[in-house]
């Protein structure tokens, strides 16, 4: 069973939730002219001429970057898994670390999320929730973060699976398991934040965990794979292959 959030507690969870997210800054209540490029979740997950602008000029503004960064564009499915990757991170790790450090359960469903990328990084830089969302507080830490995973991907999956951007092939596979890969890596950051035995999960893998989905990161001058990339099992299967004779 759960409970709207009482006067002030939708703030307080924001601003704890940012306290331990570097990069992140969460606030409930709209934006104004000021605070930049915005992303309206509605308009996304609508598939709407505005939503699909404005992942197009995210992507843009991504490439854009690089280009100034590196000297010359990158090949433009890496911006355009970047850019889904982002918008993904902006749902899980506000639903995955409230849940962790406070008794709430965040609406991030289309329409209650704003995101605010990074004006020349891209990254999510802010994320705005709705206050008048169905932001709940559940004490039961099992039943909070089930409804905290379902919040976050009946948002999610719809969204990477409809996901596509110009000249770029991006795989159902590839998509999906973005949406597996980064509410993991939320959660398990978000145990680690919260400080508590009674998060982690016993058992799960996490040591030889690799991701379903692949970042890009490596396509970058002078990055790498990193250390849970997909890339790194098929590179063990094909070095385990007996030859031929």
């Amino acid at each position: 069973m759960g409970y709207p959030l009482a006067g002030g507690e939708l703030e307080l969870a924001c601003d704890l939730v940012s306290s331990r997210i570097a990069w992140l800054d969460l606030v409930s209540g709209p934006g104004d002219a000021s605070s930049g490029p915005q992303v309206d979740t509605s308009e996304v997950a609508a598939g709407s001429e505005a939503g699909l602008q404005a992942l197009d000029a995210w992507r843009e503004r991504v490439d854009g970057g690089w280009a100034r960064a590196y000297g010359h564009r990158q090949p433009p499915h890496v911006a355009a898994t970047f850019v889904l990757g982002w918008y993904l991170d902006a749902l899980a790790y506000p639903a995955a670390y409230a849940a962790a450090i406070g008794p709430w359960v965040l609406d991030v469903s289309p329409g209650a999320v704003v995101i605010e990328p990074h004006p020349t990084q891209g990254y999510p830089a802010r994320v705005r929730l709705s206050a008048t969302a169905g932001h709940q507080t559940v004490a039961s830490q099992p039943v909070r973060l089930r409804r905290a995973e379902e919040s976050y991907r009946r948002h999610a999956e719809p969204v990477a699976g409809s996901y596509a951007a110009p000249g770029v092939k991006m795989s159902s596979r590839q998509r999906l398991g973005m949406v597996d890969d980064l509410w993991h890596v939320a959660t398990e950051r978000a145990a680690a934040a919260a400080g508590s035995p009674l998060l982690a999960r016993a058992g799960d893998g996490t040591r030889d965990w690799l991701r379903a989905s692949c970042c890009f990161i490596y396509a970058l001058p002078g990055a790498s794979t990193c250390s849970t990339c997909p890339r790194r099992a098929r590179a063990t299967r094909s070095a385990r292959r007996p030859l031929a004779p």
